[in-house]
């Protein structure tokens, strides 16, 4: 409690000195659903079958300043839905906190502190419903949003760049002597067409190191995203000295129905080698667009693991930006 309330005076002192202040920004944005799950397995614990609730997923509180005319600053905060049947309240932590240095390389931007990762970004982008699902790396634990280290961010011509070290963990504090290392590299094809390949490699204790391995494609005009993204995780020595596999593919579409309305669907399929079990996700939805940076979006979740019964949930999810 003591925590939460230091950062919601952070909070308010930001907010009051921005609305003064020159070059300063605040905005934010929430989505969260109210839920049933219509089916799942008899085993199931975590997602049971008739649980429902009304719930926010993500609320994100940003304040961005620009300090000179190459230097900027980025803090945001996030809060997060504790959970079914938990005891705790959202409490907020840093999702971001860094210094940006543009043009620090030639046509590179620098960023110190806790900034976004390549790891997903390209695709969470052209997917644009993060809203309603995280991308199949996200959804299945592979990475992080976000990590604490240095960036380099920049293009050149059709190529465009992504590189950063950092401590691994995330938002969380470094537990060892190794570094991560990432590195995304995209290319425009087109005016509609981008191509993206992805790699990073986590430095853990006793060779137990970390490989990821993605490609992706995304095309986008006239109101329609599509995506194919395919990946390979590869966990060395991770379960009794053995090499663990995880790989994936997933695949998106979204197109407009109406001036206002947009219809949207998903499929993902995941392996892995340790268990020899392949998992499907299906996601189907439209999203209903009121007003400016509001949605309303009726959605239905398929998790088809291999092996227990189906888990499907229907949602209504509501997203607003200001």
């Amino acid at each position: 409690m003591k925590k939460s309330a230091l950062l919601f005076c952070a909070v308010l002192l930001l907010g009051v000195r921005a609305t003064n202040a020159e070059d300063a920004k605040i905005k934010g944005y929430m989505f969260g659903d109210y839920y049933a799950v219509l089916a799942a397995d008899d085993g199931e614990t975590k997602l049971p079958e008739k649980r429902n609730a009304f719930q926010f997923r993500r609320i994100y509180f940003t304040y961005d300043k620009k300090m000179a005319d190459d230097f900027s600053v980025r803090y945001r905060l996030e809060a997060k839905n504790a959970g079914f049947g938990k005891g705790t309240k959202m409490e907020p932590f840093v999702k971001h906190g860094y210094l940006k240095w543009k043009g620090a390389l030639g046509s590179a931007d620098l960023y110190l502190g806790l900034s976004g990762t390549p790891t997903w970004a390209i695709s969470e982008k052209i997917w644009g419903y993060r809203s309603i699902a995280k991308t199949v790396l996200d959804w299945n634990k592979i990475g992080s949003s976000a990590d604490l280290g240095a960036a380099f961010k920049g293009k050149a011509g059709k190529i465009g760049y992504h590189v950063m070290v950092g401590n691994g963990p995330g938002q969380g504090p470094e537990d060892d002597h190794g570094k991560k290392v990432y590195g995304s590299f995209s290319f425009t094809a087109s005016e509609r067409l981008l191509l993206e390949a992805y790699g990073d490699f986590n430095m853990k204790p006793a060779g137990q190191n970390e490989l990821t391995l993605k490609g992706f494609a995304g095309l986008q005009g006239e109101g329609v995203n599509v995506g194919v993204e395919v990946f390979s995780r590869t966990n060395k020595e991770a379960a009794a000295g053995f090499d663990i596999t995880i790989s994936g593919v997933s695949a998106f579409a979204s197109l407009p129905l109406s001036d206002s309305l947009k219809g949207f669907g998903r499929v993902d399929a995941v392996s892995n080698d340790a268990t020899d079990t392949t998992d499907l996700l299906f996601i189907a939805g439209v999203d209903h667009r009121p007003a400016k940076g509001v949605h309303l979006m009726p959605n239905l979740v398929v998790a088809l693991p291999d092996g227990p019964d189906p888990n499907i949930q229907g949602r209504l999810t509501f997203y607003y930006k200001f």
